[in-house]
């Protein structure tokens, strides 16, 4: 009793540094866990950036692929344009001559050749067809046919109509057929010499 009774008369003198230290305690405490929190979210912050560095990386990579891509489409196009296309004025009579050349090697004459232009307006290229008719064998015709898809020109074949004839000794066919190209542009003064007409717009 007189050791409890000493706490209790002295108790100014250990109280308010009782108090004081677990104050002290408490503050450290709750600092600690603010600070842990606040590296926690830190931590998570710098993950989340460097996840998204990563992205945009990857993104930027694959944006340069893209356009090397895209470039080297674009310069495969404009060689297309000018090499397997090319011009009206450097392309149409060779390309008439060829087609005319190969029917007569596969012993076919044509007849009545019309000739149609007109741009298209989705390419932005002008397309050229001619229609004509050839009369012959079947076989001339499959050699004719396999002929023009050999050509160096660059030819279309469009249409491809078949009349048979049989009599006692042959099969012969006559075949309208229509084939066209592109040229990457139109010389109006070209097709007046060669008397074509242009086809407008919507027609």
């Amino acid at each position: 009793m007189k050791n409890r009774s000493a706490w209790l008369r002295f108790w100014a003198a250990w109280a308010i540094p009782a108090v004081v230290v677990v104050a002290n305690a408490v503050w450290l405490g709750g600092v600690r866990g603010a600070v842990l929190g606040r590296g926690s979210l830190l931590a998570r912050q710098v993950r989340e950036a460097e996840g998204q560095v990563e992205r945009l990386e990857r993104q930027a990579v694959t944006l340069e692929e893209a356009k090397t891509a895209s470039d080297a489409l674009r310069q495969q196009l404009v060689t297309v344009r000018e090499q397997r296309l090319g011009s009206m004025s450097t392309r149409l009579v060779p390309f008439l001559v060829d087609v005319v050349r190969r029917a007569s090697d596969a012993g076919l004459a044509s007849e009545r050749i019309s000739y149609q232009v007109k741009p298209d307006e989705q390419s932005g290229l002008v397309y050229f067809s001619a229609t004509y008719e050839l009369e012959g064998s079947y076989e001339q015709i499959r050699t004719y046919i396999g002929l023009l898809e050999t050509s160096p020109q660059f030819v279309v074949i469009e249409r491809l109509e078949l009349r048979g004839v049989e009599d006692a000794s042959a099969l012969t066919v006559t075949v309208r057929l229509g084939v066209g190209t592109y040229f990457y542009d139109l010389d109006r003064a070209l097709l007046s010499r060669l008397g074509i007409k242009e086809v407008p717009h919507g027609q």
